[in-house]
């Protein structure tokens, strides 16, 4: 695992990261934005529809690249690594959590969960007691060899969670994780995620523009229009 908490750098920073996207006309989604995250947060980066919250989580998952800036994961700096280093960095020190779950249909609850194990070429039998530890985590161990069209979304949404954590990453990103669940099953999400926050230290970083969801983070980021608005600090975290 990649420990952010014994590093001494902040477990990410993101310095002067401008995105501008060329589709016949230039669009600029992040102005020169600066920030930190600490390991052990729960925090989420809100912001209006188009005000550059999607986009600074996927350059911070390294999902794409800033157009000026730099980004650092516990120290390293990860901005101009290669394709294959990046996609190496994302698979062994990044959870994602998507709206639309992005389960594997034709594969049961415990094989999507573990997955991102067959990636890593763990060995088989170490793979699935990790796979079933995650599931039993998020209380889904019972329904572990069940299909995604055999769970409810709030479900299949658990199991996204498990699969995000399950190769024990520094940090979990989620891109608004409830926004295809009702009221209640997201208050049930967010539950979970935040006792995986306070229970086990698994840092968290979500995008919403959801006031319900706002109020569970210890930390709120705002964005609008690119830029990084006022933001308190971090409630208990060093």
């Amino acid at each position: 695992m990649f420990d952010g908490g014994t590093h001494p750098h902040p477990l990410i920073e993101v310095r002067h990261v401008t995105k501008v996207y060329k589709s016949g006309t230039k669009v600029s989604a992040l102005s020169g934005l600066s920030l930190e995250f600490q390991s052990g947060e729960f925090t989420a980066i809100a912001g209006p529809s188009g005000s550059g919250k999607s986009t600074l989580l996927n350059l911070i998952g390294t999902l794409d690249a800033p157009t000026h800036g730099e980004i650092f994961h516990g120290g390293r700096k990860v901005t101009g690594l290669t394709p294959e280093e990046l996609a190496d960095f994302r698979l062994r020190h990044l959870g994602f959590i998507f709206q639309a779950y992005n389960l594997i249909p034709v594969l049961s609850a415990v094989e999507n969960t573990e997955y991102p194990l067959v990636l890593q070429k763990v060995p088989a039998h170490e793979r699935r007691a990790r796979a079933m530890e995650a599931l039993r985590s998020v209380g889904l161990e019972s329904l572990a060899h069940r299909r995604p069209d055999a769970l409810s979304g709030g479900q299949q949404q658990r199991v996204a969670v498990a699969r995000s954590m399950v190769h024990r990453p520094m940090v979990v990103l989620a891109d608004e994780p409830t926004a295809n669940l009702d009221s209640k099953t997201a208050a049930s999400l967010l539950d979970l995620m935040q006792g995986l926050n306070r229970e086990q230290g698994l840092t968290f970083i979500f995008s919403s523009h959801d006031p319900a969801v706002l109020s569970r983070a210890t930390r709120v980021v705002h964005i609008h229009d690119g830029k990084l608005a006022d933001s308190p600090a971090p409630d208990g975290v060093a």
